[in-house]
């Protein structure tokens, strides 16, 4: 098995190796699709380099809730760049859930949207976002849920695996605080903060962001018509070396 360090050192490698490559995209600046795969791109890209940071720090318990932001900005990423009218399906996702933020605004007086609630603006607002909807509904849109998300990216392996135990950690379930803060030893445990490491944890982890990071980039060269197809191979061989699959 690789160790963490061995990872790490590709993983910077990789960072800096895409941030040089990204600088040569030619995207069209005034089209939604090509504003929504640069944005989803540029964040996994500063997520990942989060992640470098978080571990060089000694911070590992924030790394799979970064990792976790990561793998859902990807499968969206994969299924914009190989369905351009998955976006639809996101406005819709987007727009149903700010109908429904407006609309507790205003209904129920919550405390922290008393500005919001006071717009003069916010019926009109409402009425927009209920106008939106139809139109996508009359187009056959429909909202798209996570678990849709991943299938339709070819990824429901990564939902039923990677995904559940990202989750877990994002979510404080007890597995995740046991693995995070419990240390077992002869019957009994002691709690830490800012636990030592667990390699074998950290070797997933930032195995997972070089492989999402790579195939982000592999999908938005091959969208934009790059070119870079020899440095990408050459980054997917080392990789590959790292976890011996080569």
């Amino acid at each position: 098995m690789s160790e963490p360090e061995e990872i790490l050192v590709f993983f910077e490698k990789e960072i800096e190796e895409v941030l040089s490559l990204a600088s040569k995209l030619k995207f069209d600046s005034s089209h939604v699709l090509h504003q929504h795969v640069v944005g989803l791109y540029g964040s996994i890209i500063e997520l990942s380099s989060s992640i470098k940071v978080l571990y060089k720090s000694g911070h590992f318990s924030a790394i799979p809730v970064i990792l976790r932001t990561i793998l859902e900005a990807f499968v969206d990423l994969r299924n914009l760049c190989q369905d351009h009218k998955y976006g639809y399906s996101l406005t819709m996702n987007t727009s149903k859930e700010s109908l429904k933020f407006l609309k507790a605004a205003k209904d129920d007086m919550n405390v922290y949207a008393e500005m919001i609630a006071s717009d003069p603006d916010i019926d009109n607002h409402i009425t927009k976002f209920y106008e939106e909807i139809k139109i996508l509904k009359d187009k056959g849109i429909k909202e798209i849920r996570i678990k849709e998300k991943f299938e339709q990216a070819s990824m429901a392996s990564e939902y039923q695996t990677i995904y559940h135990m990202l989750c877990a950690a994002t979510h404080n379930d007890i597995r995740a605080l046991r693995a995070r803060h419990l240390v077992i030893s002869d019957g009994s445990f002691t709690f830490e903060i800012f636990k030592n490491e667990d390699k074998e944890a950290m070797c997933d982890f930032l195995g997972i962001a070089s492989e999402l990071l790579l195939r982000a980039t592999y999908e938005i060269h091959g969208l934009l018509n790059s070119g870079k197809d020899n440095e990408l191979q050459s980054l997917r061989k080392e990789l590959n070396n790292i976890r011996g699959d080569a």
